[in-house]
């Protein structure tokens, strides 16, 4: 297994579109904190215009820590496309070439062939979301430093800067199982098609989709909502309230879970009937 993981790594190492993430990453967050750094005072101004007028703010507003907070909330909306660009050519790109019936003649059975294909998936997503949080706090605390974060969501909640590390650890954590749940829901799809488009495609769709629906209809879909794994994908916001609901986070993690596994036994399970002679 270990043998078949180095050669998958080997493989995503060697493509070109594997370093399409890294790069869109670099680009976006270091043009952000770049216009933050020059014009985030005037930016900033204009959001928090309305406290301004009911509170007295005084320190450092434009902080690391407030800059990772505005690019994980744009920005983790764009990751699962960069994610699908890698995982959805795994099996459907290698059965459009040809290269895929050359591994299945290899002494290696199809399930440890498609679990070696989804841990290498899983780890690319998890690699995305570290560079992610290297560039957003990383390289904030070099351009802002540290400072108290301002929370505009059920509220205002003001959270310390002596409070804050821990709670940004946890959110990039539920932020990577949930790009866990995008590889795994795109690997399902490439193991149904034989071109590497479609579980691109077919997985933005998907995300796309529910989110406009849930989102437009979120009062006829409110009992099946809690259950759609898309809506959890900002889950990560809990960890900056004031009082943390466990339970829901606890409930997030159980669902994104059973996704995960659900998906990739339904990919496994197709896998190996899958018919690589036609």
């Amino acid at each position: 297994m270990i043998k078949l993981i180095n050669i998958e790594l080997y493989k995503v190492i060697k493509k070109p579109r594997t370093y399409i993430g890294f790069l869109a990453i670099f680009l976006i967050v270091g043009a952000m904190q770049l216009a933050m750094y020059f014009e985030g005072e005037e930016l900033i101004s204009i959001a928090i215009q309305n406290l301004e007028n009911d509170f007295r703010l005084e320190g450092k507003i434009i902080n690391a820590n407030l800059l990772t907070y505005i690019l994980l909330n744009s920005i983790i909306i764009h990751i699962p496309i960069l994610i699908c660009l890698v995982t959805g050519d795994a099996i459907a790109g290698e059965a459009a070439s040809g290269t895929l019936r050359l591994i299945l003649q290899k002494p290696f059975k199809r399930s440890q062939i498609y679990i070696a294909k989804a841990l290498t998936g899983f780890l690319y997503a998890i690699s995305l979301m570290v560079f992610l949080a290297l560039m957003t706090y990383g390289l904030g605390m070099l351009l802002f430093g540290s400072g108290d974060l301002i929370v505009l969501r059920r509220g205002v909640t003001v959270i310390g800067s002596d409070d804050i590390s821990w709670r940004f650890f946890y959110a990039f954590c539920s932020g990577t199982l949930s790009m866990i749940v995008v590889a795994s829901l795109s690997m399902m799809i490439s193991s149904f098609v034989n071109n590497a488009i479609g579980p691109i495609v077919g997985t933005i769709a998907i995300l796309i989709g529910l989110n406009i629906i849930f989102t437009l209809g979120a009062p006829i879909f409110k009992d099946i909502l809690p259950y759609v794994f898309t809506s959890h994908f900002i889950k990560w916001q809990y960890f900056f309230d004031f009082d943390i609901d466990k339970s829901a986070l606890i409930q997030s993690v159980i669902i994104q879970t059973s996704y995960i596994l659900v998906f990739n036994i339904i990919g496994l399970w197709n896998f190996n009937r899958k018919d690589i002679l036609t």
